[in-house]
């Protein structure tokens, strides 16, 4: 790979700030493993700057795949995400299979 070839962005969102800076997170923080955090909500650790959340808004739950970036000494969600409905959420999981064939053919 040539030297002044840019590392194509992972991201599929084209929205939010891409200039803030990242959450940072050790090695051991890169397991999903379930923990709560500050609201009480259930989270999962993604990768470095990307979470799942389960929180209620508005008397709706919602399954929140965010990233997170830091500003300040403080952790803060960014733009770039989805939040699914528990109806969504449950249709993704049906598909989950289906695309993890999909993957395997690439």
């Amino acid at each position: 790979m040539p030297k002044n070839k840019k590392k194509e962005d992972t991201s599929d969102s084209d929205s939010g700030p891409d200039d803030r800076t990242p959450v940072k997170k050790s090695k051991t923080d890169e397991d999903a493993k379930s923990s709560t955090n500050k609201s009480g909500e259930p989270e999962w650790q993604l990768d470095r700057n990307r979470k799942i959340t389960v929180r209620e808004f508005k008397n709706k739950v919602y399954v929140d795949v965010r990233e997170f970036y830091e500003k300040d000494g403080k952790e803060l969600p960014g733009k770039k995400g989805i939040s699914l409905n528990v109806s969504q959420w449950k249709k993704l999981l049906e598909c989950a299979d289906e695309v993890n064939e999909a993957i395997k053919k690439f």
